[in-house]
């Protein structure tokens, strides 16, 4: 009829002595033979915990820094894990519905309920629910643009982890070769590279411009290739390379005008004036940036030319036409790190000018700025030199110190070379007068009356 009872309970009966046969060999070092048994029967697993990668790592580190779930800053970052956990859950197994579809879509619509109406991140997060919840079409497919803006979101806050691990997913999501894989793939490696760029993370940089170049050659996209190399060569410039990274640029210009690209052309125009810039041709530099700054469609990109104009007016003692890029670029710059850089400027210039309490208002303004790893070395850099200008010598080195943590930490050779000068002229006193300031070399004067225009036409409403 039914199980045979003896034998039941001899099956119950084995499994317990065997545990309690094991237990005791432990305790009191009996058979050797089952000591073995037991080691082979329950053995170590083969992938030590410390090695399993946490997918969106960057999201719970800056949840667990955070700490009280009440701010706003927890529910916003809060929300685009949750929604990140749920692309990952719905497309893990391709594009086919499941039965928890639904509890899970409204536990995230919930995460999004709680930032309110008007938040930016909330409104890219709530378009990419909408996506993931329709029937129709390839899920993954049309998830990918919706999490390129929520990245762009992220870029613009300055929370360069995150938007990396946006980035990240995006390019998991490309699954096949098609010419819209190959697309969006090298869209999310060009902003990728961007971001580890703005994280001082070099190689790993360079890598995502090489495959965001592979990528877009594989489909003849050579609008994005020219740009990943563009931007690969200023990696190459900031870790010190420049003679390769000039090459380079110089190399890209002449492909993107053989090829008809003008915002192209002017991309390389602009790294190329950066590499004038840290070679200390700040003429060309000038020049160059200027250039790029006409060229460009990109707001954010002439934001960052524009800050190479003012920063090499700066170096050539032509304080006034920086003085008015730099306020340009305050007025009207919606990125954090062009406005961190027209800071670092603008409180330079106080120092040279001797003009201490603005100094002081610059440099309080900047240390409660979150500044990414470049931005941060110089701001302490500058911090240190204009300490030194006004008598304060302890206060110099130890900015001087900070930044030569943040060069070494972050291998920014220049910030290194630029640090040392500075300590070296530590035992010699300030000059009692201020930097002159002189007229604009003749071959960028027009560059300066421009800027003086731009900065009136701007001012011209609130007068």
């Amino acid at each position: 009829m039914a199980l045979d009872p003896p034998r039941r309970r001899r099956r119950r009966f084995h499994g317990k002595a065997l545990r309690h046969s094991v237990r005791r060999d432990a305790e009191d070092s009996g058979s050797e033979s089952l000591l073995n048994e037991h080691q082979t029967r329950f053995s170590i697993p083969t992938v030590p915990i410390r090695d399993i990668t946490v997918q969106h790592a960057p999201f719970f580190e800056f949840l667990a820094e955070i700490g009280d779930d009440t701010t706003l800053d927890w529910r916003r970052i809060s929300a685009g894990l949750v929604c990140l956990r749920l692309v990952d859950y719905l497309l893990a197994a391709g594009d086919v519905p499941r039965v928890d579809d639904v509890r899970a879509t409204r536990a995230a619509w919930a995460c999004l309920e709680s930032l309110g109406s008007g938040d930016a991140a909330g409104s890219v997060l709530a378009s990419l629910l909408n996506v993931l919840s329709s029937d129709s079409g390839d899920r993954a497919v049309t998830a990918r643009p919706r999490l390129m803006a929520y990245g762009r979101v992220l870029e613009l806050e300055s929370r360069w982890a995150l938007a990396s691990d946006v980035y990240d997913t995006v390019i998991r999501l490309c699954r096949g070769v098609d010419h819209g894989d190959a697309h969006d793939a090298a869209a999310a490696y060009l902003r990728l590279g961007e971001c580890r760029r703005q994280q001082a993370r070099w190689e790993e940089s360079q890598h995502a411009f090489r495959a965001a170049a592979e990528a877009a050659a594989s489909v003849s996209d050579w609008s994005t290739q020219i740009k990943a190399r563009c931007l690969g060569a200023a990696v190459l410039s900031e870790s010190g390379n420049l003679a390769i990274a000039d090459s380079l640029l110089r190399r890209a210009a002449q492909d993107a005008r053989w090829a008809g690209l003008g915002d192209e052309f002017a991309l390389a125009l602009h790294g190329r004036a950066h590499v004038a810039f840290q070679r200390k041709r700040y003429e060309a530099a000038v020049r160059f940036a200027f250039r790029a700054l006409r060229g460009l469609r990109d707001p954010l990109a002439r934001d960052r030319a524009l800050a190479d104009v003012a920063a090499a007016f700066i170096e050539l003692g032509a304080r006034r036409a920086a003085r008015d890029a730099n306020l340009i670029l305050i007025a009207t710059t919606q990125e954090p790190y062009v406005r961190g850089a027209a800071l670092i400027n603008l409180m330079d210039m106080a120092a040279k000018d001797r003009t201490e309490p603005l100094f002081e208002q610059y440099r309080r303004q900047l240390a409660s700025e979150q500044l990414p790893p470049r931005l941060a070395g110089y701001y302490h850099y500058y911090a240190g030199w204009g300490a030194w200008q006004f008598g304060r010598v302890e206060t110099a080195r130890m900015e001087y110190g900070r930044a030569i943590e943040i060069s070494t930490r972050h291998g920014l050779a220049q910030l290194g070379f630029d640090v040392e000068r500075g300590i070296a002229k530590l035992r010699m006193p300030p000059p009692l007068d201020p930097d002159p300031i002189r007229d604009p070399p003749a071959k960028t004067l027009v560059v300066a009356r421009a800027l003086g225009r731009m900065r009136e036409e701007l001012e011209a409403p609130s007068r």
